[in-house]
C-alpha cells in the first residue's frame, strides 16, 4: 500500500517527464530528417481545412530539380515548430489577410518571376490575380488559386477554402525566388484539381 501512496505522489513527476522526453525527441527528429532550405519548399496555408502531409505527397512527385522536401503546413503550425514563417517560400491566404501579412510576402518586381526566364504571363489565365485587395494592397503580386464566386480553383482536392478569393504569393525572403523552384511548385499548385 505504502508503494502505490509513492507513485502516486510522484505521478505528476512522471507525466511531465513524459510530455519532455515525447517533445525533446519530436523536436531531435524534426532536426535529423529535415532538409537545409536550399532544398525544400516550405508551403503556408492561411485555410480552415487542409490535407496538408497528403498534399505534400502529391507535390513532391513532381519536385522541381534539386528539391529534396516540400512542406506543407497550416498557419497555426508555425507556434508549434523551429521553422520560421518569414522564411517560407509560399504563402496562400485569403483576400482578408493579405494585408497582415504584407511584409512576409514578395512583391511583383521582388524576383518572384525571375526564376528560370518565367514570366506571370506563363502562370494560370483563369487565376491569374488580377484584382485588387482591400486595404491599398495589390493582389495582382500574387496569383488568385481560389475564387469564391465560381467555387474554382487550385488544389481543391486538399484544400478547405473559406467564402473569399484566396491568393498564393511567394514568399519575400524565399531562398528559391532567384532560381524559379518556389514559382515551380506555385504552378503545381494552381493547376491542381
Amino acid at each position: 500500500m505504502r508503494f502505490l501512496k509513492n507513485v502516486f505522489s510522484q505521478l505528476h513527476s512522471f507525466v511531465l517527464w513524459l510530455m519532455f522526453s515525447a517533445v525533446f525527441w519530436g523536436w531531435i527528429f524534426t532536426i535529423v530528417t529535415d532538409a537545409p532550405a536550399e532544398e525544400k519548399v516550405t508551403v503556408y496555408c492561411y485555410v480552415s481545412e487542409i490535407r496538408d502531409k497528403d498534399l505534400a505527397v502529391a507535390l513532391e512527385e513532381n519536385r522541381p530539380e534539386g528539391i529534396r522536401m516540400i512542406k506543407v503546413h497550416p498557419f497555426d503550425y508555425v507556434m508549434m515548430n523551429i521553422e520560421r514563417m518569414e522564411d517560407g517560400d509560399i504563402f496562400i491566404l485569403p483576400q482578408s489577410r493579405i494585408e497582415t501579412y504584407a511584409e512576409l510576402l514578395a512583391d511583383a518586381d521582388g524576383g518572384a518571376a525571375a526564376g528560370n526566364g518565367m514570366d506571370r504571363g506563363d502562370m494560370s489565365d483563369s487565376m491569374d490575380g488580377s484584382d485588387t485587395a482591400g486595404g491599398g494592397v495589390d493582389s495582382s503580386a500574387g496569383f488568385r488559386i481560389y475564387d469564391a464566386a465560381s467555387d474554382a480553383g487550385g488544389a481543391l482536392s486538399y484544400i478547405g477554402y473559406g467564402d473569399e478569393d484566396y491568393y498564393l504569393f511567394l514568399g519575400a525572403r524565399s531562398v528559391h525566388l532567384e532560381d524559379g523552384k518556389a514559382l515551380e511548385v506555385a504552378r503545381q499548385l494552381l493547376d491542381m484539381k
